[in-house]
Order: C-alpha cells, then structure tokens, then sequence
C-alpha cells in the first residue's frame, strides 16, 4: 500500500479460528509495536496529521500523511488469516482527494 492511500484504515479479522493461524500482526515500527489480530476484531487508526473531527480539522484543508503511523502486515507463520480493509475519507472519494 502507498503512504497516503486512505486518510484511515478500519481492518477486520474475518479469518480462521484465532487458534489455527499464526503470526500476521500489524506492526507499527515507529511505536515498536506489533498488534495481533483477533477473529472479529476491527483496528482503526487515522493516517494524517489533520484528525477529521478535531476542533482546528477543516473539510477543505490539505491532509498530510503521519509517517509514524507507517505499518506492515508481519508474514503469517502458519495457518491462513483473512482480513477485509476499509479506507475511509472524510470527503467524498474523487473530490480533490489526492493519493501517491
């Protein structure tokens, strides 16, 4: 994935039985952290700098992309994981939304 190609990321674990897979975490390198994913759950983080609903957010503004929040799907050691993403903008998609 780009940096940049969603302004949020919603992923849910729709795979096997947590028990049947594993490895696959989302790591994030920046905070040393790896989260496991877990059958039914969601992880949501926006991408940007700008937080659409915080008080100085405006719907017309430039959104730059937070580098920290750069992350990685860590390789499944075993099993299968199943995984559906969403991308989410607080604008219409196409309207002046630009990606890399």
């Amino acid at each position: 994935e780009k940096p940049g190609s969603g302004v949020s990321e919603n992923g849910v674990d729709n795979g096997e039985d947590d028990a049947l897979f594993t490895g696959g975490e989302t790591n994030f390198p920046e905070f040393d952290a790896a989260i496991p994913p877990t059958k039914g759950s969601a992880l949501f983080f926006w991408n940007t700098l700008e937080k659409p609903g915080s008080i100085d957010y405006d719907e017309n503004m430039f959104l730059n992309v937070d580098i920290k929040l750069r992350h990685a799907g860590l390789p499944v050691l075993s099993g299968e994981k199943w995984v559906a993403n969403r991308w989410m903008h607080p604008r219409d998609f196409g309207a002046d939304v630009r990606g890399l």
